[in-house]
């Protein structure tokens, strides 16, 4: 029928050409990104696969820088304890040096100089060695604690005036002592692990002094905080009593309408303990990309410093350099069982180091593996995310082809039908 109201081929060209430009747009875009999705509606069960693949090899393209940040790690602890050992060796030599009786009382005294400044030096490598600010040898990663108890005992000579609490109660913050005030916190993240420390208070002095009575050394290490203060704990305030040499500090919180004095609360801590757990003995690598079991990998860090120490062989050896160092004040000066007991501490603290090392170096190369099986895991998982987002150029080209042609032969017909209305005019005279 031929009509001039309802041009029925134009209408039906242009719904054709709609669909085919449709059609060509879509292979440009794909083209020009890449992908074969790049809406959800492309694909939308690909594209929720495709999402969850994106975030997997994210993670574990992450893991393996993790994974050789760790092997940097090792091997910055690594390069400070050739050092440390290198140290221990000339040490040792010292020690056999001073050994012998050829060598009168100034020699030794003379050797014990150095020996001192090897001393030094192991603990300034110890504490300086660090990686991206967390200390590798000085015993950081071996004191983060996982366990804090602190219990109420009683000083030695008195049974009164001390707050008998139980250390839950106290931890969980909710007991009031004899002057109003209550423990709110310890935090012992600094502090050496399994260790034991006591709070003493000095009247006459107005001082708290937290003292770790579980460290081997002869002079047992101790900070000391002035508490003597009359507005110590305001009204309804709260206070630290940081013993920041210990790494220990514990908060209160005066629950009272009035300032809790100095020597209240002194009085209240005196005979506290405070133990630490064992603690944490490792730096976890997150080294792949899941939060479940068998992404992270532990590494084992150590204590070598001689001041201090944490290790029961570099116990051994400050020991014998403190008894060389003393006997070195003497008039007859160092002794031959000075100089034999320093040459077995080196012997066993430089074995010890050598096993840690040996440690280390499995971690290393532990991490080297892991690093290789998260990069390949990665490329497979790439692999299969192109299957499934990435476009298939030749394909694509084709399609885009199809489509200019038919955007063609469509425009052409589109003229073509409106060309048709034309000749309803002829009938008309």
């Amino acid at each position: 029928m031929l009509s001039i109201q309802t041009n029925i081929a134009a209408l039906s060209a242009q719904n054709a050409l709609t669909t085919t430009n449709n059609n060509l747009q879509k292979s440009m875009e794909r083209l020009s990104s890449g992908f074969r999705i790049n809406h959800a509606a492309d694909d939308a069960a690909g594209l929720a696969i495709s999402e969850k693949m994106q975030a997997q090899i994210g993670g574990l393209n992450q893991a393996v820088r993790n994974a050789n940040d760790g092997a940097s790690m090792i091997q910055t602890a690594e390069g400070a304890l050739d050092q440390v050992q290198n140290m221990m060796i000339r040490m040792r030599n010292l020690a056999v040096q001073a050994a012998s009786d050829t060598q009168g009382p100034q020699e030794r005294v003379d050797i014990n100089i150095e020996i001192q400044q090897l001393k030094n030096e192991v603990d300034n490598i110890s504490l300086r060695t660090t990686f991206n600010g967390l200390g590798l040898l000085d015993g950081s990663l071996v004191t983060r604690q996982n366990f804090t108890a602190i219990a109420a005992v009683a000083p030695s000579g008195t049974s009164a005036g001390n707050p008998a609490v139980a250390a839950s109660t106290l931890l969980a913050g909710m007991t009031t002592l004899s002057g109003g005030e209550g423990v709110t916190s310890v935090d012992v993240s600094g502090a050496q692990a399994a260790s034991e420390y006591d709070l003493t208070y000095d009247g006459t002095a107005g001082t708290l002094t937290l003292t770790d009575v579980s460290s081997p050394l002869a002079v047992q290490p101790s900070a000391t905080i002035d508490v003597s203060s009359l507005t110590f704990l305001p009204a309804n305030g709260t206070a630290k009593l940081d013993f920041g040499g210990l790494g220990v500090s514990v908060s209160l919180a005066n629950g009272t309408n009035t300032a809790i004095t100095g020597a209240t609360v002194g009085g209240d801590l005196d005979g506290l303990k405070v133990t630490t757990g064992l603690g944490k003995g490792a730096a976890t690598l997150q080294t792949g990309a899941d939060a479940s079991p068998g992404n992270t990998t532990t590494v084992s860090m150590l204590d070598t410093r001689l001041t201090n120490a944490s290790a029961s062989a570099m116990t051994a050896l400050a020991t014998a350099i403190r008894n060389f160092n003393t006997d070195a004040g003497t008039t007859t000066g160092p002794t031959d069982d000075d100089a034999t007991g320093l040459i077995t501490a080196v012997d066993t603290a430089n074995a010890w180091i050598s096993s840690q090392r040996a440690q280390l170096g499995a971690a290393q190369n532990r991490l080297g593996y892991a690093a290789a099986s998260l990069t390949t895991t990665s490329q497979n998982v790439s692999a299969a995310n192109s299957q499934i987002r990435d476009v298939d150029v030749a394909t694509e080209t084709s399609q885009m082809s199809k489509s200019q042609i038919l955007m063609q032969a469509g425009v052409s017909v589109l003229a073509q039908a409106n060309q048709v209305q034309q000749l309803a005019l002829k009938l008309l005279g």
